[in-house]
């Protein structure tokens, strides 16, 4: 197959890598891609460029010719493809934060905020930190190179200019719509352990003043709590570091793969 520049700036092949590059943004602008969240826009337009170019064989391969006089369909129905893509992609990938913040709210750390309108969302930090761990994971076994092997894949069970077909969407919002609970699943199988053993310590304090009649001051079971909380994460490292890439990796692969026409 010829992939000279004459070739790519056909009309048709011009519409399948505008597509393509509408697609891998939406992806990423939702946080299908977490390496570049938080980062700027610059950033962000390099990812995209850099997936576009590794994605295109197999798009360009796989898409049947597109009428230029459809750009705007096709373009818009890959743009949906890629929010929905990202989305379900972003909430497998964010169970990690999701058992940190449960973390943060089971030990006492977040209570004071969890009544203000203003109160952290992060949990006093427990969640980005579980967020990290769980990525420092994700990138350590090589997840990475998985997450973009499965975007290239998608292009392939799911080619540019189908999204419309019978089935497709429908197929898309299913995905969408199992992704928050399979995320949330994930999130209550990492905090488990760390759940049990704060609220094991919340009951053995709650005895031990109740028997011994003293008054343990303002603050103190949180402060006690925290440190229940960090133990439990430092025994649970590995599970949060190597475990979550091994927990993630199935879910991920029905994101990207298992969308078909």
């Amino acid at each position: 197959m010829d992939w000279s520049w004459t070739h790519l700036a056909s009309p048709e092949r011009a519409v399948v890598a505008a597509a393509v590059v509408a697609r891998l943004v939406a992806v990423i602008v939702v946080g299908g891609l977490p390496l570049t969240s938080g980062t700027s826009v610059p950033v962000r337009g390099a990812a995209v460029l850099a997936l576009a170019l590794a994605v295109w064989p197999a798009a360009s391969a796989a898409a049947p010719a597109a009428d230029p006089a459809a750009v705007v369909a096709v373009i818009a129905g890959e743009a949906v493809v890629g929010l929905g893509i990202g989305v379900a992609v972003a909430a497998i990938f964010a169970a990690a934060a999701w058992a940190g913040t449960l973390l943060g709210s089971v030990s006492g750390l977040s209570w004071a905020d969890d009544f203000t309108p203003e109160g952290d969302p992060q949990s006093a930090g427990m969640a980005r930190l579980a967020w990290w761990l769980g990525l420092a994971g994700f990138l350590a076994t090589g997840g990475h190179v998985h997450l973009v092997a499965g975007l290239i894949d998608s292009f392939r069970s799911l080619p540019v200019g189908v999204a419309g077909s019978a089935g497709c969407f429908a197929d898309l919002a299913s995905t969408v719509a199992e992704a928050p609970a399979t995320g949330l699943a994930l999130a209550l199988t990492l905090a488990g352990p760390a759940v049990a053993a704060v609220l094991a310590f919340h009951i053995a304090a709650t005895i031990a003043v109740r028997v011994g009649r003293v008054d343990p001051g303002q603050g103190l079971f949180q402060s006690l709590a925290s440190l229940v909380l960090l133990a439990a994460v430092c025994v649970a490292a590995d599970a949060w570091i190597g475990g979550f890439a091994t927990l993630v990796h199935g879910p991920l692969e029905r994101c990207l793969v298992d969308i078909r026409p």
